[in-house]
């Protein structure tokens, strides 16, 4: 049954206990996105279009897991609520998983192509269905300690602050240590034998947060909404209607067709830019250190001033406008280097103008994450007018599809263009000068102003969302009183 008993005030810990948890997203979405198809293809030569394969199988997996913990969490009757049992639950089976796929057998490793491309796509689906265990219960529990409107934009922005903090976390120890240079290894980051404690760790560091989060929220439970009482356990053919019915929602249409198409482009830009930092920006270390910390550290940004953004110019404009500024800074710098008026490869007037880019462009970004989870929230208000369900579990379970889309569909384009440039790769490319300058041109091109063109058609379908502040007040008042004359 719903609750009806007004809920206390969220507490500090408890909202920092909920951001704190996206640290687990945060570190999986930075090594999957910056190093899981580079460690495959780059470092144990797995071929470009096999490692792209077993992203695309494992994407597929997503697509069934993720609207499936939506709809399971709905309807989940425990003593701890709906969506704890599957936070607690996952957070051991994904700090291994995490750790083996970046920790193949030297036998598998001398096995050929198949055995690799199996262990790869193994551990990939087992990180990305324990992560399904807990990320959609994860999000749609931020739908539910709140049902304000801009306390609602808090909780979202201290989950993706912490998010970034994952990001920072993962690029600090990847550039700050594991990757350090050697004589063998000019650039760490294609030193084999760096990645399994380097995994080992962030896998230890992920799984923690997703034990922070549960505890430290746990104390929310009674005041959480429940599923109803005459509401059945959830049937594999619920699934498939609860996401059929949730595309009824034309605000969920229009968002969702968005950040599909928004999200494959980040990935494309995330998976391929590893690559231009190391050949074709020619970036030592450290400065591949900065430029990496940037992006996280302008999300950071973005996610504390995404409150007034939306206060001033409503959710859905301020999503456009971030998603339009990412596009003309991301695509500047190969831009203005193919006109001549960058600064020389693996100088550090290259490095600051890169940093510095990359910071605006983090920031404009988040307004786009924020955005899109905050909405989120207010779209299962609106359909829980429509058909008297609570299904944050259907939305976000569709949302956090969209949004590994990043990682996944992302990587698999990004490897699909790495074969048809032709992309040398194995240990023995190590240096700028081991690849061809036309090929690296290519990737540049590809990667920066053509996939920021292929974001429009994303901004566009933002444009059909109407759910503002005045309406979702409307449909809120509405649905206490409905509320309440079911409790009387």
């Amino acid at each position: 049954m719903q609750t009806t008993t007004a809920a206390p005030p969220l507490t500090t810990t408890q909202t920092l206990s909920f951001g704190i948890g996206q640290i687990a997203e945060g570190v999986k979405t930075s090594v999957f996105g910056t190093f899981l198809l580079f460690y495959y293809n780059q470092v144990l030569g797995l071929a470009a279009d096999l490692a792209g394969l077993a992203i695309a199988l494992a994407l597929i997996f997503d697509a069934i897991t993720d609207p499936m913990a939506g709809s399971i969490s709905d309807r989940w009757r425990s003593r701890l609520g709906r969506r704890h049992p599957f936070i607690y639950v996952s957070a051991v089976p994904f700090g291994l998983a995490f750790y083996f796929t970046f920790a193949p057998p030297e036998a598998l490793l001398a096995a050929g192509q198949t055995a690799l491309f199996v262990w790869m796509l193994a551990g990939t689906v087992l990180v990305r269905g324990s992560m399904t265990l807990y990320y959609v219960p994860h999000m749609a529990l931020g739908a539910e300690l709140s049902e304000d409107y801009d306390e609602r934009t808090v909780l979202v922005a201290t989950r993706h602050f912490f998010g970034a903090l994952g990001f920072v976390l993962v690029f600090m120890l990847g550039f700050g240590y594991y990757f350090s240079p050697s004589p063998e290894f000019p650039n760490g980051q294609t030193n084999p034998d760096a990645y399994p404690p380097f995994m080992l760790l962030v896998a230890i560091i992920a799984s923690s947060a997703i034990l922070i989060t549960a505890r430290g929220t746990q104390s929310r439970i009674p005041w959480l909404p429940q599923p109803r009482v005459d509401q059945p356990r959830v049937r594999a053919i619920d699934v498939i209607t609860e996401a059929y019915s949730s595309l009824s929602n034309s605000s969920f249409r229009w968002m969702l067709s968005g950040f599909i198409i928004i999200i494959v482009v980040f990935g494309v830009a995330g998976a391929t830019g590893l690559y231009l930092g190391t050949f074709f920006w020619k970036l030592n270390q450290f400065q591949i250190l900065l430029t990496a910390l940037a992006g996280p550290v302008g999300s950071m940004l973005g996610y504390m001033l995404s409150g007034r953004f939306f206060r001033w110019l409503d959710k859905r404009n301020a999503m456009i406008a971030g998603g339009a500024a990412w596009m003309t800074i991301h695509s500047a710098p190969i831009l203005l280097y193919l006109a001549g008026w960058m600064p020389e490869p693996g100088s550090w007037p290259l490095a600051i103008v890169l940093t510095l880019g990359t910071t605006l462009a983090g920031a404009c970004i988040g307004q786009l994450i924020v955005g899109s989870h905050t909405t989120m929230a207010d779209i299962a208000d609106e359909q829980e007018l429509a058909t008297d369900l609570r299904q944050e579990g259907v939305f976000f379970g569709a949302s956090a599809f969209a949004t590994k889309c990043s990682g996944a569909l992302g990587s698999w384009i990004a490897g699909l263009v790495l074969v048809a440039i032709d992309w040398p790769v194995g240990q023995a490319i190590r240096t700028a000068e081991d690849i061809p300058l036309e090929t690296m041109i290519s990737l540049a091109i590809i990667a920066g102003p053509v996939s920021a063109v292929l974001a429009i058609p994303g901004l566009l379908c933002l444009r059909g969302y109407r759910l503002n502040r005045q309406r979702l007040a409307e449909i809120q008042a509405i649905l206490r009183e409905n509320r309440l004359v079911r409790s009387s």
